[in-house]
């Protein structure tokens, strides 16, 4: 099932992309910028709804092998998000879209290297 895994690492680097992409476009350098922008928090925080599903399409085998990766925390962000939508913390957002998204970015890109 590796073509499979491949798959999901493509679409995880896609989406991590587009968080950045976003933010270079509408110029978002600050949470400030980030907050007074209802449309860019919205497309964000679908990207990392994204996120979340995706992760859930890994093979058991994937899993198993990476146990390392908390596959709750995104579990976690996705229902936060998806239920809890006029509620989010966008401080949170910003955290986790500067602070993890680019270290999930990398690992998954190791990782389809490694595969590949």
């Amino acid at each position: 099932m590796r073509n499979r895994d491949e798959m999901v690492l493509n679409l995880l680097i896609q989406n991590c992309d587009e968080i950045e992409q976003a933010l270079d476009r509408f110029n978002i350098k600050s949470f400030h910028d980030f907050n007074n922008d209802n449309v860019i928090k919205r497309a964000i925080t679908m990207c990392l709804i994204s996120i979340a599903e995706t992760t859930k399409l890994f093979t058991d085998q994937f899993r198993n092998e990476h146990d390392y990766i908390n596959f709750k925390v995104f579990k976690a962000m996705r229902n936060i998000a998806a239920h809890k939508y006029g509620s989010v913390n966008f401080e949170m957002v910003w955290e986790i879209i500067n602070r993890d998204i680019p270290e999930y970015n990398k690992l998954f890109r190791k990782l389809l290297a490694q595969i590949k």
